[in-house]
């Protein structure tokens, strides 16, 4: 059960209007979203607006608010397609932290009419966010991560007692397989770039959103994860065509792929099932028992890669 935040208040909205200089309402809620709430207000004007608000960060942790404020600013003058961001909360009216950004008509696109196209599109738009270039003042926002770890590591699905039969065999081969990373220059990452986090119209992308857990790491990270989601979700031979023109496009080896793709598949151990309402929110329909199947069979393609690594 995901805690959304409460509607806006009309004083919250007061205030907010003010801040915007121009009256808001609420116009709706967007639900199925784990990282927020988002909640899309209509200005005076009848322009659409969308105010998200995120947890609360730990102590050491920066704002996901300011992360991705500062992401969105930085991606559209990379010229990624992403929401254009108007305010962040500096004056404390939401308990949460929050931002304004500009409402992008469009949809999630899970089922394709032509997936190597669709995959082809965001190959592209993934080379883009590579480019992004964050400022020195920007290292605190955007963090590197630790020689092979990837997000959100710490971050392990509540499977309610359920253990994966391979769970120790990946853990110990990806143990193993960090032992031969190569060294490969960290450029921004997304770290949460699949299908479900971007928007569609006609199907043409039109925005890449859920920008709060951006950083800094091997490019081969976003790739093997956003392959790995797209092969759950029954296009394998668009995964591999997304590889194909991510490479082609962008010159990058991605030497350390085989590695990573040992971490996509053990992100949602020991039960994908958890993943299973966020897919049915976005209208993929798929029982939890697909999931699994599908899953482990990646999962011992990801172990049979590795163990013939020349060809990744």
């Amino acid at each position: 059960m995901i805690d959304y935040a409460p509607v806006p208040t009309p004083d919250q909205l007061e205030i907010l209007g003010r801040e915007l200089g121009i009256a808001v309402a609420h116009d709706h809620r967007i639900n199925g979203g784990l990282g927020g709430t988002m909640d899309v207000l209509r200005r005076e004007d009848g322009v659409l607006v969308v105010l998200k608000r995120y947890w609360l960060p730990e102590d050491d942790e920066p704002s996901p608010a300011q992360t991705e404020y500062r992401a969105l600013i930085l991606a559209r003058e990379h010229g990624v397609p992403c929401p254009a961001p108007f305010w962040i909360d500096w004056i404390g009216l939401f308990p949460e932290r929050a931002v304004v950004m500009e409402f992008i008509s469009g949809s999630v696109l899970l089922e394709p009419s032509d997936p190597l196209d669709w995959a082809s599109q965001l190959a592209s738009a993934l080379i883009s966010i590579h480019q992004i270039e964050p400022s020195q003042d920007d290292q605190e926002l955007f963090p590197a991560h630790p020689h092979g770890e990837g997000p959100h590591e710490d971050e392990k699905p509540d499977a309610k007692g359920r253990q994966h039969p391979l769970t120790e065999r990946v853990q110990s081969t990806r143990r193993e397989a960090m032992t031969t990373l190569q060294p490969e220059a960290a450029v921004y990452i997304h770290s949460d770039y699949w299908p479900g986090n971007t928007l569609w119209d006609d199907e043409r992308l039109v925005a890449v959103v859920d920008w709060e857990g951006g950083g800094r790491g091997d490019p081969a990270i976003d790739v093997a994860c956003c392959a790995f989601d797209i092969s759950m979700l029954g296009l394998p031979e668009a995964a591999t065509h997304f590889i194909d023109v991510y490479r082609e496009l962008s010159g990058r080896r991605l030497p350390n792929l085989a590695y990573w793709r040992l971490f996509a598949v053990s992100r949602p151990l020991p039960d994908i099932a958890i993943w299973v309402p966020g897919w049915r929110a976005m209208g993929f329909d798929m029982s939890e028992d697909a999931a699994r199947q599908r899953h482990t069979a990646l999962i011992e393609t990801a172990l049979s890669t590795w163990g013939h690594r020349g060809s990744t």
